[in-house]
């Protein structure tokens, strides 16, 4: 059986026992407070180094070149690291960012950074010139050894799962507590893994017989993903380009271009004089790869509308640099077809490699200060706003709050300088973004609150403006998304004492509280909630209240108290109007407490 020469067992098993530690040490720093517990920056880059540095030995370390591959590995890890410390970075400060927005972009560009960067280092080390035929067989190899290295001690877990369910059902839990603590399961799991890799190295004939079954399947698939794509651009003529853009057109196209380059670039390889196909075939395929630039010209314009309408974001981000990449893979293939018709695969070879390359810096770059998506997403939409403020009522706060990390926390802190004080409701949506949600405070102040309250008539008590402080505070929902608050005096039990009608207005609903002092205290209570005040009707109430047009009614039936709960008889209530709950009543028959 053929194997491939790699480094002493001990060594890989050395290897991957310091990872398994490494990633323990971690794990308890997080879970039990020590350094760099709080410090994501230096956990950003020190997960960065517990798990390129030891996959890259694991999978590359051979007799005899471990000073080569220690040249072109370490340099990259070290560069990872200091990506890693910058992403970290970016969930800073800790209290008020969260890290959730930047792990999964950061692990995904990160691993693809690191399969690119190992299979040019494997090549380079190993004396070959760089070759995409190369490429693809190091690629392939890394890939399911990877794979099925994971799977195999996903399989040891699984029997140390099987193992401790079976001594609990004797009642000995020793084994089930065992498997359950951190020191037992990182080492186990990263010895699993570096066991798979030993294994699955040492069998690289199956591996890449792995690998030419794959081939064989996308040699067949290619023709039909070609067909659909002449069949497609073909019909697009009668029907227009409108409903592609109404069911994400551009998405499904990028989909459709990197998965026939995914088949193209499995198919063929740079040896031009050995074609996979019949020549009919050969010439239909590379027809419909001459054609890919067509759809790279459509997504682009595709994606150039949305961000026209409405400005940068994350995803408008990934996409362009998507179709980017995407495009110049069929535009170099359609340079060598022009030039050599049906030997073009001489060009393909060329253009895989240096493009496979533009893709490696690419991914360091989007996790760098010089290709930020985040940075550019906030500094688009303030450029937005700055020129058109009306947009701040429809502003989308929560994006900068939950998807933009540290530049998203420190655009929302511009905004509340450069809008707070013509646009008081901002500066509280803002802070309450931040509240703790274990705690039920508000984050800001009552002068700011009370910013928010425009006095329709008077001059309310100040202990009434504290407490509509104390009870608006207990609504994180309320604070973050009520724009405007309006304070009317009113004697609705016309019993002489003022009363007071605090109406809270939201984005497309409106709320009523009324106020009333009982008890040495002020009261409340809920006349309508937003659900039911809805839509149109809000302005007209809202400015209802400011001119004074509203009268007080009795009710054309009293109450009714039976055993001491009291029934309120309501007739011909309005459609979707408020229900009105009277502190000491019910409504329909159903008691309620204040």
């Amino acid at each position: 059986m053929h194997t491939i020469d790699q480094a002493p067992p001990k060594t890989m098993i050395l290897i991957s026992l310091v990872q398994g530690f490494c990633l323990l040490y971690l794990h308890q720093a997080i879970e039990l407070g020590f350094w760099p517990n709080h410090l994501p920056h230096w956990l950003f880059a020190l997960y960065s180094i517990a798990f390129i540095l030891p996959t890259m030995l694991l999978l590359s370390l051979r007799a005899g070149n471990t000073r080569g591959i220690l040249k072109l590995t370490l340099p990259f890890v070290l560069l990872s690291a200091l990506l890693g410390y910058y992403v970290g970075y970016q969930a800073t400060p800790i209290d008020h960012v969260r890290f959730n927005a930047l792990l999964a972009a950061y692990v995904l560009t990160m691993t693809i950074a690191t399969f690119k960067s190992l299979m040019y280092s494997q090549q380079i080390a190993a004396g070959e010139p760089v070759s995409y035929s190369a490429l693809f067989l190091w690629s392939w190899r890394n890939f399911l050894i990877i794979a099925l290295s994971l799977l195999f001690a996903g399989c040891i877990w699984l029997i140390f799962m099987l193992w401790a369910a079976l001594f609990k059902a004797i009642e000995i839990d020793f084994f089930a507590n065992l498997f359950k603590e951190p020191w037992f399961f990182y080492p186990t799991v990263a010895l699993a893994n570096g066991f798979g890799i030993i294994i699955f190295r040492s069998l690289t004939n199956i591996i890449d017989t792995i690998t030419r079954l794959q081939q064989a399947l996308m040699k067949f698939l290619l023709i039909f993903l070609v067909l659909i794509s002449l069949l497609f651009l073909g019909a697009l003529p009668f029907t227009g380009l409108d409903p592609l853009w109404k069911s994400g057109g551009s998405a499904l196209i990028l989909w459709m271009q990197a998965l026939i380059l995914f088949f193209v670039n499995g198919v063929y390889q740079d040896n031009p004089e050995q074609r996979p196909y019949a020549i009919w075939l050969h010439r239909f395929i590379y027809v419909g790869i001459a054609l890919l630039p067509i759809y790279s010209a459509i997504s682009f314009y595709g994606l150039s509308l949305r961000v026209d309408q409405y400005g940068w974001s994350q995803d408008r981000c990934w996409a362009f640099l998507i179709w980017f990449l995407l495009a110049l893979f069929p535009l170099g293939y359609w340079w060598g077809i022009a030039k050599w018709r049906d030997a073009w695969v001489y060009q393909l070879s060329r253009v895989n490699v240096v493009v496979g390359a533009l893709v490696l810096v690419a991914m360091l770059l989007v996790n760098s200060p010089l290709l930020d998506f985040r940075k550019i997403v906030v500094n688009d939409q303030l450029n937005r706003l700055a020129n058109n403020p009306v947009l701040l009522d429809e502003f989308d706060f929560n994006y900068f709050r939950w998807s933009l990390a540290r530049p998203g926390y420190e655009g929302l802190q511009e905004i509340k300088a450069l809008y707070g004080k013509s646009h008081p409701q901002i500066v509280v949506r803002i802070n309450e973004l931040y509240r703790d949600p274990q705690a039920n405070q508000a984050v800001s102040t009552k002068e700011e609150f009370v910013e928010l309250i425009e006095v329709l008539a008077g001059d309310p008590p100040p202990t009434l403006l504290d407490a509509i402080y104390q009870n608006e505070a207990k609504n994180a929902w309320a604070m973050q998304n009520a724009r405007k608050y309006y304070l009317r005096p009113i004697d609705l039990n016309q019993d002489g004492e003022i009363d007071y009608l605090l109406a809270s207005a939201f984005h497309r609903s409106l709320s009523l509280t009324l106020y009333y002092f009982k008890d040495s205290q002020w009261q409340q209570v809920v006349i309508a909630s937003g659900r039911f005040l809805m839509g149109k009707q809000s302005p007209r109430l809202i400015e209802a209240l400011k001119t004074g047009d509203f009268q007080i009614t009795r009710p054309e039936w009293n109450d009714l108290e039976i055993g001491g709960t009291k029934f309120h008889v309501r007739e011909n209530a309005l459609q979707g109007g408020p229900e009105i709950i009277f502190p000491q009543g019910a409504i329909s028959g159903k008691p309620i407490s204040r």
